[in-house]
């Protein structure tokens, strides 16, 4: 088969439709089903197979004449189609099929001139694949029909980053709320509503933090969130995946949940928070720092996903959010041993911590370590020197604490905050 591809303007010279692409942060979620909602009316076109798909996400309108039109296709395309060129509809099985290959989210048919009939082969492809068909019968309207379809995807971009910015702005800054509320109740987030929010950041094989724009534009994640109940949206922040849900109970979050483990990737370990239910819109900035302080905890414990009502001390300790003092305690409780390992090439302070969690054991220590016990008991005596006295129970409370904030502020340091500006 000779694969070509024709533009818009080699078969309508006066059409230029509008090429949308998504820059990171600007976030747009069309889908078909608000898209499409009123075009049978309108302008004759309806829905003949595929409605499942109809949940995909729109990018943009794009008129195509030929099978080869698969590596043009960047993904996100409703593909339109008159058949101009062709003899005969035994090429539209394979049209269609290269259209869903390409990332098309679904092909809209111009019926009654070049192409008589929809295949009935073509319509069960569509339906068993989930690929939206629309068919046309009125040529006169397809212009009309494209140039509102851009219209409309234009106009939900801007209102969908209008809507963004602003739970950036109150996320970054609670008292920016006054100015944002208006725009927020326009958007169906109702001041009266209670709110979770679940944070996600991605993780390379290598250690390094990933931005999280492609998991948050990630067709998967959209229709997750545009399909819970009550008005939701997912954005970026500071590099990190945050999705404000809106009386979203236990099976709705689960389920967004497990939605992001599966978009982060083979590449990519996903790390997920989610947070206590707030109530009202002065909630949501609350309702991310609980979520993204859970984020940190299952960074921290190596595991997927926290809950913030199971991270323990963790609430206190992020709770904090001037870093300084996180640091000016940290430096109080384990200065002298930082010091001394630096000047002296000791592992004093390492040791100290493995003996620490495991219940001030010297034997585990030591098993731990495959060193013999009276090594640890030595550096154990080192460290009581350093201090000037015992481990007594409040010193070794404290510690602990100095510890996990430590920890605490390497993942801040070596990862989250590197994505800040990216």
């Amino acid at each position: 088969m000779n694969l070509k591809l024709r533009t818009t303007a080699s078969v309508f010279p006066m059409c230029r439709c509008p090429f949308f692409v998504l820059k990171r942060g600007e976030e747009m979620a069309v889908t078909l089903m608000m898209l499409c909602g009123s075009t049978e009316e309108k302008y004759s076109m309806k829905l003949v197979a595929g409605k499942a798909g109809m949940d995909n996400i729109v990018r943009w309108v794009h008129i195509v004449e030929d099978s080869g039109a698969q590596p043009f296709l960047r993904g996100g395309e409703l593909a339109v189609t008159t058949g101009v060129g062709h003899t005969g509809t035994e090429w539209l099985t394979g049209f269609v099929s290269a259209l869903k290959n390409g990332g098309a989210v679904g092909a809209v048919i111009l019926v009654g001139g070049a192409i008589p009939a929809i295949p009935k082969e073509v319509i069960r492809y569509c339906e068993h694949n989930a690929f939206p068909l629309f068919e046309i019968t009125d040529s006169t309207k397809i212009l009309d029909m494209t140039y509102e379809l851009c219209r409309r995807i234009t106009g939900m971009e801007k209102h969908d980053n209008a809507l963004n910015d602003a739970l950036r702005a109150v996320i970054a800054d609670p008292s920016s709320l006054r100015s944002h509320t208006k725009l927020l109740t326009r958007s169906e987030l109702s001041d009266e509503s209670a709110y979770s929010a679940v944070a996600a950041c991605l993780i390379s094989e290598t250690g390094e933090a990933v931005h999280a724009g492609t998991l948050a534009e990630n067709a998967d994640v959209r229709r997750t969130i545009k399909n819970m109940q009550h008005r939701s949206a997912v954005i970026t922040h500071n590099g990190i995946l945050a999705a404000v849900c809106q009386s979203s109970g236990e099976s709705e979050l689960k389920a967004l949940c497990e939605c992001l483990k599966g978009a982060a990737g083979p590449k990519c370990r996903i790390f997920i928070g989610v947070s206590e239910k707030v109530h009202g819109l002065a909630g949501i900035s609350t309702a991310y720092e609980q979520a993204e302080a859970a984020m940190v905890s299952s960074v921290l414990s190596g595991i997927n996903c926290s809950l913030y009502r199971n991270i323990g001390i963790l609430q206190l300790i992020l709770g904090v959010k001037d870093k300084s003092i996180l640091r000016s305690y940290v430096r109080e409780q384990l200065g002298k041993l930082h010091d001394h390992d630096s000047e002296h090439g000791t592992d004093l302070t390492h040791i100290l911590r493995v003996y620490l969690e495991n219940n001030c054991s010297v034997n585990e220590a030591a098993a731990i370590e495959k060193v013999h016990r009276n090594t640890v008991n030595s550096k154990v005596r080192a460290v009581k020197e350093l201090f000037g006295h015992e481990l007594d129970d409040v010193t070794k409370s404290r510690l602990v604490i100095a510890f996990l904030i430590n920890d605490v502020l390497r993942v801040y340091d070596e990862k989250l905050d590197t994505l800040k500006g990216a």
